[in-house]
């Protein structure tokens, strides 16, 4: 084997390293972003409520890390019906304000299947 094979087995093996660093510092919950990239398309429309607001409910939510997170979390809360969601990347919150009935229970489970986890719900009135 020559040299620059040695060459290209080293740089191989410190983009492996480098890999393997990232997927356990994501996993630890200590990187700077879920990874999920900028593949969501934002069309600007945001759901709106179809009557007057009954409540809010506030959940706290652990790691969320930057605005594909915040857009993940908000597609799933507004496939509720009656529902519409805002999250604050700052203050780890979505708050979900609603015109009809709806479990916060269901909310927080909705969330949780996003490997977010939920520390605790409010309810608020409007």
């Amino acid at each position: 084997m020559g040299w620059i094979n040695y060459v290209l087995i080293a740089v191989i093996a410190l983009g492996v390293v480098g890999g393997i660093v990232g997927i356990v510092k994501h996993a630890r919950g200590k990187g700077d972003c879920c990874g999920g990239g900028g593949s969501v398309i934002d069309t600007g429309e945001k759901k709106t409520l179809e009557g007057p607001a009954q409540g809010k409910y506030v959940l706290h939510v652990e790691g969320m890390h930057c605005e594909n997170c915040k857009r993940a979390v908000e597609r799933r809360l507004d496939r509720f019906e009656g529902v519409v969601s805002e999250v604050d990347l700052k203050n780890k919150t979505a708050t979900v304000t609603y015109d009809r009935p709806v479990d916060p229970e269901q909310l927080r489970l909705a969330v949780a299947m996003l490997d977010y986890q939920v520390t605790g719900v409010e309810a608020q009135e409007v």
